[in-house]
């Protein structure tokens, strides 16, 4: 028996740049970028420099180099950032005390607490409200407003844009023509 499950895809695709402008737009909008598939249709990798395709790695970032694209179809190479690599890199006997150390501080740091955003207003149309921590509005959220929090969010008012939540819990006002995600599956309106 298949079993399967519906996860939004999100892509960002880069059609033309210079290496170190590539590298200065991602840097800029790392907090955004970081949890796409980055999309190459030029080389990212040449003769001459490899200063792109290594901030890529060094960054942990998840792209493609697809620079045979015809009609929407796309191949390439795939690059995906794993966590859990840190066996292959190391030799065996130091990977146990490494693992623990590194454990110890992602614990510390997802305890930390994250400061919560608070809005007291409409959020408009082709506005986006991207945070770390906890989320709550006071107000409605027109159409085309983007809402997107890891933490909770709690929203006040009537849903017409998106929200992407990946926290432990939404508190939502009635949900109009919006879209509504929870850890990367769509919710029905009717809930």
């Amino acid at each position: 028996m298949v079993k399967a499950r519906q996860k939004n895809f999100r892509a960002f695709i880069f059609t033309q740049g210079e290496e170190q402008e590539t590298i200065a737009y991602i840097e800029k909008n790392f907090i955004l970028l970081k949890d796409f598939l980055m999309i190459f249709t030029y080389p990212i990798k040449t003769i001459d420099s490899t200063a792109l395709y290594d901030y890529l790695i060094s960054k942990n970032l998840n792209f493609i180099e697809s620079l045979n694209t015809k009609k929407g179809e796309t191949c390439g190479q795939i690059q995906l950032s794993l966590e859990n690599t840190i066996h292959s890199m190391i030799p065996p006997n130091t990977a146990k005390n490494i693992e623990s150390s590194v454990k110890s501080q992602e614990t510390e740091v997802k305890n930390a607490p994250k400061p919560t955003l608070v809005f007291h207003r409409t959020i408009r149309s082709g506005e986006e409200i991207i945070t770390q921590g906890d989320l709550t509005i006071f107000g409605r959220i027109n159409s085309g407003a983007h809402i997107q929090s890891e933490g909770n969010v709690q929203i006040f008012g009537k849903i017409s844009g998106n929200i992407f939540c990946n926290g432990d819990y939404m508190i939502l006002g009635k949900v109009g023509e919006g879209n509504v995600l929870f850890h990367g599956e769509i919710l029905d309106k009717e809930l």
